[in-house]
């Protein structure tokens, strides 16, 4: 069966927290980036989002607080300017309060609703990839 170890010392659990934390930090990066270069593409071609829109919202929010994608006169977008542009893009309706979808999204816990960084940070590890956001996007001619 299972067997549950209990740590002793108080270093141990803060450590492995900070390390958390610190890959959580590098996967939103990720996750930026990724998206940065999905909506700021010149190639053309069509793409479809093969996750929910709540979980497009959540990458959209990072990429807007990581500022990853700027205007032309080199100014940050705005949230409401990336969600509009995505949802254009990916051919989907713009949700009525895409902030509240995203707060909504942040506060996922469980196993069977964890929050896109958590499932990006998995998909990683298990296929050796560093784009793992790319894996909910599909691009078509």
């Amino acid at each position: 069966m299972f067997e549950m170890k209990m740590m002793r010392s108080n270093a141990a659990p803060a450590d492995g927290l900070a390390e958390r934390k610190a890959a959580e930090r590098k996967m939103r990066k990720a996750i930026a980036a990724d998206m940065a270069s999905v909506l700021t593409r010149k190639d053309g071609s069509k793409v479809r989002w093969k996750a929910s829109k709540t979980d497009l919202m959540e990458a959209l929010h990072w990429t807007y607080m990581n500022d990853a994608v700027t205007d032309a006169d080199g100014s940050p977008c705005r949230f409401s300017a990336l969600v509009e542009r995505a949802c254009r893009d990916f051919g989907m309706t713009v949700p009525r309060n895409p902030r509240r979808t995203v707060t909504r999204a942040c506060c996922r816990m469980g196993v069977r609703n964890a929050t896109l960084c958590r499932r990006c940070s998995v998909i990683a590890q298990t296929c050796g990839t560093e784009h793992p956001l790319l894996n909910f996007v599909t691009f078509c001619r």
